[in-house]
């Protein structure tokens, strides 16, 4: 129901009846009971305005970019029970909508009111004044509580409740906090303003229906979140408002994509998108079509690795995503548009031949770290980004003969993968980027220690391009998951500190790694990972003194030249070895 809030002029999305009444208030057992906390209301919250706007609901227009304020106002019933959390959505620093949510799941739906163009009103200056009058009226009382109530739904003022120190009695002094007016308490008229309780409207002979309502709202919420996740956003904290219906899968979630043949890419960004995507319904036509696409990267394998790939060009990787796209990766730099459309046509003559048009091809930057074994008998390598100018033609033909093997999966986020990786273009950019995430790490060694203490959280440290948490495999589905969200707002938090929004986080199952005896576990964040400077040239690319673990393919010699030590130390992060 759409109604427009009297006196006010703003616009109200709610399902509310407006009616006046007093019945006697549900025990404060049932409120313990039924109770929403603040941080189950701010997921609801996020979940259902991100819905409205992906669905294209009217009136959302100016609540694109925005985002919630997790700290609510909490909105009292004037019998003293919570009733709302109010939220406050805010874009470039301004005031842009507020959302009602249920404090107590006897009150029906979570989602109770939307104003999409909200008033100010200062709720200090309407409890300082309710306090004020209070002590005015009865001097030498003692003040009970001050708290922002509904005191005539939809009117909102300051209660302050103060005790008579000759009677005994107590004594209610409301406020508006739209026109600082005292109003009288007094039950409500048809021609005269009164107070009344919302709350013991909303529950009279309703509780069991309305429990049925806010479990519908919490299952329709989580079946949001859940689709949320892959696509990198976590409700539990803030977000920016956006219609995420179109979203792509979080560039977190390295299983999104899979590659035929050149290195593996810690982090995409799409560049551009050609051709049109098949219909794919089944998995069946999935696995085709994947077949398909594999099938095509075999036919211009030689091509590509000998005039577009390195050592000879900018492409670094071909492959697949979930989604049906022919990838094309490059490494960051000197990639048109001519080049682009070069590779297009390559692979479209390619694919017209197997008898598919307009082929569907994602063109976009790759993030790499990979050392090449040039001789590894004698311990020679070529890191990928070094020059190459003083190699021998053999060495670049065990360059170009490498680039076209199949590299191995990638590790992925076996229960979560919150956030974004951002585009890394040079070693400036990634040492600045480790480094903001070593910061990070070490900030929440305090906070992290009860997880591990309980060994919920078996490992947690620095990735190559994202931050890795390991969950404890035997707990439950629903521990690990509430685990994940709550451990990112930790990490969320840190990261905001510095100015980080959609900090990558990955949180994979974990078991409990044996140690050996004079080996304490401890909460401590990844250590630096050593490794060695390649023999045949001075390192250009992105250097082996950076802090890395986690984001690397299940081989252990994947990446060779890291110590077992300095890989195990990195990875295992939350383990500190010492002699007892």
């Amino acid at each position: 129901m759409i109604k427009e809030q009297f006196g006010m002029g703003t616009l109200i999305l709610a399902i509310l009846l407006v009616v006046v009444g007093l019945v006697p208030a549900v025990s404060a057992e049932e409120e313990d009971n039924y109770s929403v906390t603040a941080e189950k209301a701010f997921e609801h919250a996020n979940a259902h305005i991100i819905d409205f706007m992906s669905s294209d609901a009217p009136g959302f227009e100016n609540w694109t970019g925005a985002s919630i304020d997790p700290e609510p106002l909490e909105l009292y019933d004037i019998n003293g029970q919570k009733l709302f959390y109010e939220f406050s959505a805010y874009k470039n620093n301004k005031l842009v909508g507020k959302i009602y949510i249920s404090a107590n799941k006897t009150l029906g739906p979570s989602v109770q009111v939307i104003e999409l163009t909200p008033n100010l009103y200062n709720t200090t200056e309407a409890l300082n004044k309710s306090i004020e009058v209070a002590k005015n009226e009865y001097p030498g009382g003692e003040i009970k509580s001050t708290k922002v109530v509904e005191y005539s739904y939809p009117r909102i003022g300051a209660m302050t409740v103060i005790k008579d120190k000759t009677s005994g009695d107590e004594h209610r002094i409301f406020v508006d906090v739209y026109s600082l007016e005292v109003v009288p308490d007094k039950p409500a008229t048809e021609t005269q303003l009164g107070v009344w309780s919302m709350y013991e409207h909303k529950v009279k002979n309703r509780v069991g229906g309305n429990l049925i309502e806010w479990n519908k709202s919490e299952k329709y919420t989580e079946s949001i979140e859940k689709d949320l996740v892959n696509k990198g956003i976590c409700i539990s904290v803030p977000v920016t408002l956006d219609n995420y219906s179109n979203y792509e899968i979080s560039n977190v979630y390295y299983g999104y994509y899979h590659y035929f043949f050149g290195l593996n890419s810690y982090g995409n960004t799409v560049i551009a998108r050609y051709g049109k995507l098949p219909v794919l319904k089944t998995d069946e036509q999935k696995e085709n079509w994947n077949s398909t696409l594999e099938e095509l990267g075999n036919n211009i394998k030689d091509t590509v690795t000998s005039k577009y790939m390195y050592p000879h060009g900018e492409v670094v990787t071909c492959g697949t995503n979930s989604k049906g796209y022919f990838v094309i990766l490059f490494k960051y730099g000197n990639v048109s548009e001519s080049l682009i459309n070069d590779i297009y046509s390559l692979v479209d003559n390619s694919a017209k031949q197997m008898g598919i048009q307009d082929i569907p091809v994602e063109f976009g930057y790759g993030i790499y770290r990979e050392e090449i074994p040039l001789d590894s008998e004698r311990g020679i390598y070529h890191w990928f980004g070094e020059s190459t100018e003083n190699l021998s033609e053999s060495d670049i033909h065990v360059i170009e003969e490498y680039m076209k093997r199949k590299p191995e999966q990638l590790t992925n986020g076996s229960i979560a993968t919150y956030g974004k990786i951002p585009l890394l273009r040079d070693k400036i950019e990634f040492d600045s980027w480790m480094n903001k995430r070593m910061l990070i790490v070490n900030s929440i060694r305090e906070k992290m220690a009860p997880y591990m203490k309980k060994e919920q959280v078996i490992s947690y440290g620095v990735g190559f391009t994202r931050i890795e948490v390991g969950i404890y495999e035997n707990l439950s589905s629903e521990e690990k998951t509430a685990l994940a969200k709550e451990i990112y707002q930790i990490i969320d938090e840190e990261a905001r500190k510095q100015n980080i929004t959609n900090v990558p986080v990955a949180f994979n199952y974990s078991g409990k790694v044996g140690l050996d005896e004079g080996v304490e576990e401890t909460n401590l964040s990844a250590s630096e990972e050593s490794s060695r400077e390649p023999n045949n040239s001075k390192n250009t690319g992105f250097d082996n003194n950076n802090n890395s673990s986690g984001d690397k393919p299940s081989k252990n010699n994947s990446t060779p030249g890291f110590s077992l030590l300095g890989s195990l130390t990195c990875l295992y992060g939350g383990w500190k070895l010492r002699k007892k």
